[in-house]
């Protein structure tokens, strides 16, 4: 299914802790409200910068949407735990941080989700694998060169919970429950719990450190 240019979601990345990148933690915490502040002043200093990053650039990415200041745009949840914008429901966000780096999509298309995952070297990969990928998908896992596994399964990683935000259930949905696989076009949705057309997947470029995908529902009048 092709899709329209005006469709495909915004996707927003930004690296912590990186010299000169043009925002401090004292500008990012300026645009947080008092309930982010007190929860980020809980957190240990390994999280909190990049989750204080992850916030401001959440702001800042859907302020021109919402014909605000990014200190003005107000954020909620909804009943499964989703981001989102109250005063502009017809703007879905998603939102993801891992080590180093975060990352922010938005579309005006219906539910989106995104993930990001910094590349590092997994305990007991195997063992992970059992656990994150569907048996078509574990058969091509054990075909990936040993030295590539990692990366391989941390790229399937992000393709798959990506769509699980989309989707509304997040991990709780289950990473085996669908497959993906992957063509010249990107990543292809074989099989899921609903229709597999549904669902539009795509690679995000996030550097050589990082890994990072986004989903959206082409059909969001189905989603449950």
């Amino acid at each position: 299914m092709a899709d329209d240019p005006s469709d495909v979601p915004a996707v927003h990345l930004a690296l912590v802790d990186v010299p000169g990148r043009g925002t401090g933690p004292e500008r990012d915490r300026a645009l947080l409200g008092p309930d982010e502040r007190a929860r980020a002043d809980r957190m240990p200093p390994s999280a909190r910068e990049v989750w204080i990053r992850s916030r401001a650039l959440l702001r800042t990415a859907v302020a021109p949407y919402l014909g605000c200041a990014a200190r003005e745009v107000r954020l909620a949840r909804d009943g499964r735990g989703r981001p989102v914008l109250p005063d502009a429901p017809g703007v879905h966000i998603s939102l993801a941080h891992t080590a180093g780096c975060c990352a922010v999509a938005v579309s005006t298309a219906g539910p989106v989700g995104v993930d990001v995952e910094r590349i590092r070297a997994v305990s007991l990969p195997d063992g992970l694998a059992r656990r994150v990928l569907a048996p078509a998908e574990l058969a091509e896992w054990h075909r990936i060169e040993a030295a590539e596994r990692t990366r391989w399964l941390l790229r399937r990683w992000t393709w798959k919970e990506a769509l699980l935000k989309a989707e509304g259930t997040g991990l709780r949905g289950g990473l085996r429950s669908f497959d993906l696989g992957w063509t010249p076009a990107g990543p292809w949705v074989r099989s899921a719990r609903h229709r597999p057309e549904r669902w539009w997947v795509a690679e995000v470029s996030a550097g050589p450190l990082h890994v990072a995908a986004v989903a959206r529902d082409r059909d969001p009048g189905t989603v449950r």
